[in-house]
């Protein structure tokens, strides 16, 4: 993934999280909220379940919500509006990376396509889905509020806890971002002080 970030994304995705967060009022040890950001924005976030109630049959629900179908999340664009339908079956550290990566999509005004094209094959641009899973990720655990955390406690389930995501999305973040290496440093540099 990283290798199709352009030079420079990862220092904008940090500015764009601390913009978001900032917005929102959050401190560097509060977990995003994707549906109250959404909210903020205007933009609506329903359930697979709930598009029951806008005509969608009984059997395409049922697919969508079965394990093998791999449904996270997807934005339906009309226009100038956006909806973001997700899969409520999903542990929530898994909906809000799902959310935010959706959101991220956003911010970062990528052009949407169909969801599906000639042939039945689903359409995925390896650059955009990339830019918006560092984003997402971004958002949800800053690289300064990995730090923070690392520096204040160590432990990665309560981190990722602390930050409503899974320990494998927290994981990930301590380690791309270079937080190991210098929660690492710090501790051995605590070590050595009498």
């Amino acid at each position: 993934m990283a290798g199709e970030l352009r030079r420079g994304f990862k220092a904008e995705a940090e500015d764009i999280a601390q913009l978001v967060r900032a917005e929102l009022g959050l401190g560097a040890l509060d977990a995003l909220d994707c549906f109250a950001l959404a909210g903020r924005w205007g933009i609506p976030v329903v359930s697979l379940a709930e598009l029951r109630e806008d005509g969608a049959t009984d059997r395409s629900v049922r697919r969508l919500l079965s394990d093998d179908a791999g449904f996270s999340a997807t934005t339906v664009v009309f226009g100038t509006k956006r909806l973001i339908v997700y899969n409520p079956r999903q542990p929530p550290g898994r909906s809000a990376s799902s959310l935010s990566h959706e959101l991220s999509h956003l911010i970062l005004e990528h052009e949407a396509a169909p969801a599906i094209g000639i042939g039945g094959c689903r359409h995925w641009d390896g650059a955009q889905e990339a830019e918006a899973d560092w984003l997402g990720a971004t958002m949800l655990v800053p690289r300064e509020s990995a730090l923070e955390w690392m520096l204040q406690s160590g432990y990665l389930d309560d981190g990722a806890r602390n930050f409503g995501v899974s320990v494998e999305l927290f994981r990930w973040r301590v380690n791309r971002t270079g937080v190991a290496r210098e929660v690492a440093r710090a501790n051995r540099g605590s070590a050595a002080l009498p």
